[in-house]
């Protein structure tokens, strides 16, 4: 079952404004993306966008399918678990959300997936799954391992970035990622000094110039 909070501005003057379908990382929630959709919007110091009014994004932000015990939090599919059965569990609920993403309300407005680690894998298997549904990708820091045969046909917009320090996403499975993004031709890659498995502020910077585009 899948479980999301939303925030959806009716207004007819919003209808072209983007939809942001978010998928958090393994052991977070919905509230994780959220957080990292608000920091790209936040109204910053520039003169020349002091006087507009904030923007509000809108957004689907869903929760892991698998609650984790004790901890707390979610997750997309188990830890180790083989590349079909990741596939599959992916399938399911990419199905899901193309099908919920079918409501009118949704029709006109582009189509921007928004994942980190296990959620950017994910985002990553919806476009290969559904390669003219959604206008762009932000992939943060995903994980990619057996992807290395996979060949990605999609128009597909990509925003693929790693942190230099990134020690949960091994070497090899970051050159895949980049090496299979870029057969489609739509890849912007960044990597960011020092930074880990995480979020920078610089990162939040060249996502907010990536969907202004």
């Amino acid at each position: 079952m899948l479980r999301f909070v939303s925030q959806i501005d009716t207004d007819p003057s919003t209808a072209h404004d983007p939809l942001y379908v978010m998928f958090h990382g393994y052991g977070n929630d919905e509230s994780e993306m959220i957080r990292i959709l608000d920091a790209v919007y936040r109204q910053d110091d520039r003169a020349d966008v002091a006087s507009q009014p904030t923007r509000r994004p809108n957004y689907l932000s869903f929760r892991g399918t698998v609650d984790r015990p004790y901890m707390g939090g979610s997750y997309w599919y188990p830890d180790g678990c083989g590349v079909d059965e990741r596939r599959r569990a992916c399938s399911t609920i990419g199905d899901a959300v193309v099908s919920l993403l079918d409501a009118g309300m949704f029709s006109n407005r582009r189509t921007i997936l928004v994942g980190f680690s296990q959620g950017g894998y994910l985002s990553y298997r919806m476009v290969v799954e559904h390669p003219t549904l959604f206008d762009a990708a932000i992939l943060l820091s995903p994980s990619f391992t057996g992807e290395t045969d996979t060949i990605l046909a999609s128009d597909t917009r990509c925003f693929l970035a790693y942190g230099t320090e990134d020690r949960t996403i091994p070497p090899a499975d970051q050159l895949t990622a980049r090496r299979v993004l870029n057969t489609a031709g739509h890849l912007e890659y960044h990597e960011y000094a020092g930074m880990g498995h995480a979020i920078c502020e610089q990162e939040i910077s060249d996502i907010r110039m990536f969907v202004d585009r």
